[in-house]
């Protein structure tokens, strides 16, 4: 049973400020509505910008999908938050992501935490993360 985070590194050509306001704010305009509870009537996802703050997911018929809580805003170096989709809701993980200056521009690290014997079985749901990062990514250097 594989515990370990699953981590993915990017090196944008845009600005932490950036890549932050595009990671947290925009975070409906580039997620895949492929990975919702309904890809039909999807809308968009929020990150309200403040600790304890809820994710989440709203579709166009009304429905509303609480995804997590903000645990760490720290505007533009790092954001994290339990993460509840597709999972059991008794046993959340964590995602979190940090944003550090680099030649280049931003050096962002993604890493999607908290795997546990009591939610490990979970974990092989998430290899697409790269599809997602990579449609975040070309956002931000859009």
């Amino acid at each position: 049973m594989d515990t370990s985070p699953i981590v993915h590194e990017l090196s944008l050509t845009c600005t932490p400020e950036h890549a932050f306001d595009v990671f947290t704010a925009k975070i409906g305009t580039w997620w895949d509505p492929e990975y919702s509870g309904n890809p039909d009537t999807f809308t968009t996802v929020t990150i309200d910008p403040w600790m304890r703050g809820q994710i989440t997911e709203r579709h166009a018929d009304g429905a509303e999908h609480d995804w997590g809580e903000v645990v760490a805003w720290d505007p533009p170096a790092r954001v994290a938050f339990s993460f509840t989709l597709a999972q059991d809701r008794s046993f959340p993980t964590v995602v979190r992501v940090t944003f550090v200056p680099s030649d280049a521009g931003t050096q962002v690290t993604f890493e999607h935490d908290g795997w546990t014997e009591y939610n490990a079985e979970a974990r092989e749901k998430f290899g697409d993360w790269p599809t997602l990062l990579d449609r975040f990514a070309k956002a931000a250097q859009a």
